[in-house]
């Protein structure tokens, strides 16, 4: 073992210069390399003590007959100032802001009415009493518990404690005890919502049609949606989504046109997309009565913003987009580190995968649309046929001051007639 005091040196002006107060180095272990530390005091004698003390300290929380002095101070901290130091932590590591409010928010009602002030108070039996005395849904019940495991693995991790006392504590089942369980659209509702949508209508689209978050679509900038590229496509920057990681989305091709026929010339590319346009859960509400949308149904499940997400994945299956695309798109990690790891992101074709959604206008004659170009009112507008949809029959929507609807007389092997179908009935196609 190492163990001894000296005084630094230095050279000034020519001599050698020891310093005014004592340090020492010490090591416990043959081999281990040394450790100096400041003793603070001119009196050699002091010095040595003060040393002994420290190597003592040392080689009981070695032996584990005192915990480490990290430990003990922390056990010696108000849980408030505790919380504020995680606070901080969770802010330095760039966490979202309202994933840090609403963390801290719940670490300090837990503490408040669990009547804990110091670590040593907080025990398994004292949180199951106090779990099982909340009456909110089971989702909530278990963010709380998932926030106090995170905030007491912390302090294991910066070694402020030595377990977590709530580690082995059986986490709450949420499944099927959601109180808002969501629901998809149909596509009978979602016409009836986009035809009183108004000036909401672009935000429902792109909320739908790209199967992003209410936050991600809200948060996009001109600057993000690549409009005028072969294949247009929005990226979701990784400061706005959920698993801060970005990610490119193909934009159907109708909305891609639509959300081009929006962008004002002025535009920057930090310019919002949705400035003070985005819509608030009260507007939804008042379009889904106004539409004659119920917002929840006979099993109880509603309607909200992250219906459309959910309506996104349904309309996907319904209409065969490929499901390691569907994962892309959404921005999930699961199902499986195998189709993750070894599945081609790139040779997906994601841009023909989005380009199966059905184009659903707020017009209750739209139900399909090909490429299309904008009219003037009350004139007929000639419209692309898509190659490959010659076994379907193909409808013409209208979106804002598109011109009336056209209908494609199609038959397998024959090219299609273009017939002016203002005011007549439209065709349902098969799928």
């Amino acid at each position: 073992m190492i163990e001894y005091v000296f005084r630094h040196s230095r050279i000034v002006d020519g001599k050698k210069v020891l310093s005014r107060v004592f340090s020492g180095r010490y090591a416990i272990e043959k081999g281990a390399k040394p450790v100096s530390v400041c003793l603070n005091t001119p009196d050699r004698e002091i010095a040595r003590k003060r040393l002994r003390a420290i190597v003592l300290e040392k080689q009981r929380e070695q032996e584990g007959i005192i915990a480490p002095k990290a430990v003990r101070v922390a056990a010696a901290t108000p849980l408030a100032e505790l919380i504020s130091d995680y606070e901080i932590d969770l802010e330095g590591r760039g966490l979202d802001d309202r994933h840090v409010h609403d963390t801290i928010a719940r670490l300090k009602r837990m503490v408040a009415e669990s009547g804990w002030r110091a670590l040593s108070d907080i025990r398994p039996d004292v949180f199951v009493r106090w779990r099982a005395s909340l009456t909110c849904s089971a989702k909530t019940v278990k963010e709380y518990q998932t926030s106090a495991v995170a905030f007491l693995n912390w302090l294991v991790r910066v070694d402020r404690l030595a377990t977590n006392p709530l580690a082995k504590i059986d986490k709450i089942d949420a499944r099927g005890k959601q109180v808002r369980e969501p629901r998809a659209f149909t596509e009978d509702e979602l016409r009836r919502l986009f035809a009183v949508a108004g000036p909401r209508l672009p935000a429902y689209l792109v909320l739908l049609y790209t199967g992003q978050r209410k936050e991600e679509v809200r948060s996009l900038v001109w600057g993000d949606l690549h409009l005028d590229e072969v294949q247009p496509y929005v990226l979701v920057r990784e400061s706005t989504t959920k698993d801060k990681d970005k990610r490119a989305v193909p934009l159907h091709r109708d909305l891609a046109a639509l959300l081009r026929e929006m962008r004002p010339a002025h535009a920057t590319p930090t310019t919002s997309v949705f400035f003070g346009r985005f819509p608030k859960y009260e507007s939804l509400r008042a379009d889904l009565e106004r539409a004659g949308v119920p917002h929840t149904d006979d099993l109880g499940r509603v309607v909200h913003f992250h219906a459309f997400r959910k309506t996104w994945q349904t309309l996907g299956v319904r209409y065969g987009i490929n499901q390691r695309a569907a994962q892309e798109v959404l921005g999930h990690s699961d199902p499986s580190l195998t189709a993750r790891a070894y599945t081609d992101v790139a040779a997906l074709a994601l841009h023909s995968e989005i380009a199966k959604l059905p184009w659903i206008s707020g017009s209750p004659k739209s139900t399909q649309i090909g490429t299309q170009k904008p009219g003037n009112p009350g004139h007929p507008t000639s419209f692309r046929v898509i190659e490959g949809t010659a076994d379907k029959f193909p409808q013409v929507a209208m979106l804002g001051s598109f011109s009336p609807f056209l209908t494609l007389s199609v038959t397998s092997g024959h090219r299609p007639e273009m017939v002016d179908a203002t005011g007549l009935e439209p065709v349902t196609p098969c799928v």
